[in-house]
């Protein structure tokens, strides 16, 4: 038992495309995505925001939470694509629709971008070129991201029948619970 989870562990594991200050990638983003969620930065390290619509999250009193996504991207790496994780901020997605849109571009049939970051701490930058339709790496690819996601921040794994609104609900007490221990421990 332990170990067919571990192996699907590392099945639904992503790397992370970051995008370096002066750097420009081409990616192609797909129909899903992104999954917005809360974090906070807590003793050097990201922490889920631990809010619910029912529950408050105990660190957003100790500081600001902010809005991320995480989207999946294709990038070709040595002649073959693969799947990547990439953090967006609200912004920067945003700005990718309303390109697309003024483009005649639809994100659902696969679109190709560059994607930039023009400063250290700036916002992505993400350019729609053109449409190129998405490959055999899109199968499937909603729980690919949320079981991407889900490995990243150490959560159960979705089942197979679970929405992602679904496997939210599931996980939030594991969220609140890892909340309240950062809470209780700022600075580790």
């Amino acid at each position: 038992m332990v170990v067919s989870q571990a192996i699907e562990r590392s099945k639904l594991q992503l790397p992370i495309l970051k995008v370096r200050p002066g750097a420009v990638v081409e990616a192609v983003f797909g129909e899903v995505g992104p999954i917005w969620f809360g974090v906070h930065w807590i003793g050097n390290r990201q922490v889920l925001c631990g809010a619910t619509q029912t529950q408050d999250c105990p660190l957003c009193g100790l500081t600001a939470g902010r809005v991320i996504g995480m989207t999946l991207v294709g990038c070709r790496l040595q002649g073959a694509s693969r799947a990547f994780l990439l953090e967006v901020s609200p912004l920067a997605f945003s700005s990718l629709e309303s390109r697309c849109r003024f483009s005649g571009l639809n994100l659902c049939d696969g679109v190709l971008c560059e994607v930039s970051r023009p400063r250290a701490r700036g916002c992505l930058r993400i350019e729609p070129r053109e449409a190129v339709g998405l490959g055999e790496q899109w199968l499937d690819a909603e729980r690919r991201l949320v079981g991407g996601w889900a490995v990243l921040y150490g959560l159960p794994l979705p089942t197979l029948e679970e929405t992602f609104t679904q496997f939210q609900e599931r996980v939030a007490s594991v969220i609140q619970a890892r909340a309240r221990v950062a809470e209780a421990r700022p600075s580790t």
